[in-house]
């Protein structure tokens, strides 16, 4: 799959431009605040979720428009499709998305065509910062092969906010809270079945080359755990179970003590053992960047194309052997590629293979 075409409009300090790449990597280079995050954010927005930063709507509006837009024209093979969304902030603010020029209503169809993953620098804090941040990158993973477990994440999380609110209002309501953990249960037990299903797939094919060692995905869930060895419907059983014998433990805590949201996932060297939350910087970078190129790579092995890899600065903290090792394993994952720096010189060894963008004040032009 290859990126052809990106169009933007008043998007952040984006007032009106198209972009024609013609290569999978493609390697964007300038100045801190040129808008180089800005066109990552672009693209991670033609799929389903908020995109790498979850910004508001009115937060990607450029300053005095009232109304942003992006648009993309993708080729996979002999396949050519275009992926549009944006949102009018004078009308409802909800983002609408086109697929070849027809509206689409369910997210979950433009991610059968198009996915995305992304490292950011802000996900360098993600070992040891709470466990949410951990759940959102998970899930964005799930979400890339299974389009579906957005909605399922969605539904189970919308469930939860329902029960805490009648146990704190209304906690005689017996029957309506029955019916509420019934779903909490059924959506609990899909996401943690896709999110097992995805950790297992990884561990098994893990990226591994001369300047990354193979890494291991913990998934630290009740569900899951009793997924491994018991059918979904006792699963199920036990959610409705645990939640009804909690309703007063957990209205004093105002909160749901069993579901989905209770998930949390690590990341360990599979040699040494060493857990993320005790590794260096560098060490940790490495890790989630070849867990994202194991994901590439089981994306292209089970729906026949990768998704869209989106790396904002992800040569800080790796040292010169780790770095060429990441921009030398780019190419074969045969996926559009989008990777940020100040400087050109640190890609050098990718020249010849990519084809490098200077981006200064929203405008982009070649290197």
């Amino acid at each position: 799959m290859k990126l052809t075409r990106l169009a933007l409009t008043d998007f952040r300090n984006y007032t009106h431009t198209v972009w024609t790449p013609d290569a999978s990597i493609l390697v964007l280079t300038g100045e801190n605040g040129s808008g180089k995050t800005n066109l990552l954010e672009a693209v991670s927005l033609l799929a389903p979720g908020r995109g790498l930063r979850g910004a508001p709507l009115p937060a990607l509006c450029r300053n005095g428009a009232d109304h942003w837009g992006v648009a993309a024209t993708l080729q996979s093979g002999l396949d050519e499709f275009r992926i549009g969304t944006g949102s009018d902030l004078t009308e409802r603010q909800r983002r609408t998305f086109r697929l070849d020029g027809e509206n689409i209503r369910s997210q979950a169809v433009i991610g059968q065509k198009f996915s995305c993953v992304w490292l950011t620098p802000q996900m360098d804090r993600l070992f040891q910062e709470g466990s949410s941040g951990r759940r959102r990158f998970l899930d964005r993973l799930v979400m890339a092969l299974s389009p579906d477990h957005g909605r399922q994440i969605a539904a189970h999380d919308r469930s939860v906010a329902s029960r805490n609110r009648l146990l704190s209002e209304r906690p005689t309501e017996a029957a309506w809270l029955s019916s509420i953990e019934d779903s909490i249960a059924r959506h609990a037990v899909a996401a943690s079945a896709a999110r097992l299903a995805l950790v297992e797939s990884m561990n098994a094919y893990p990226f591994e080359n001369d300047g990354f060692s193979a890494s291991t995905l913990h998934l630290d869930c009740a569900i899951s755990a009793r997924l491994g060895r018991q059918p979904a419907l006792e699963v199920e059983d036990w959610i409705r179970s645990s939640l009804q014998q909690s309703r007063d433990e957990d209205r004093l805590r105002s909160g749901t003590s069993v579901g989905a949201h209770r998930a949390d996932f690590t990341l360990s060297d599979t040699a040494t053992g060493r857990p993320a939350e005790l590794s260096s910087s560098g060490q940790q970078k490495v890790m989630l960047t070849g867990t994202i190129l194991t994901h590439a790579r089981l994306m292209r092995q089970e729906r026949g194309h990768a998704p869209a890899i989106l790396l904002d600065e992800p040569l800080l903290h790796l040292d010169e052997g780790r770095r060429r090792a990441l921009l030398e394993s780019l190419e074969g994952l045969q996926a559009p590629v989008l990777i940020t720096g100040t400087d050109i010189e640190p890609f050098a060894p990718i020249a010849g293979r990519a084809q490098f963008f200077s981006v200064r004040n929203g405008t982009i032009s070649p290197s």
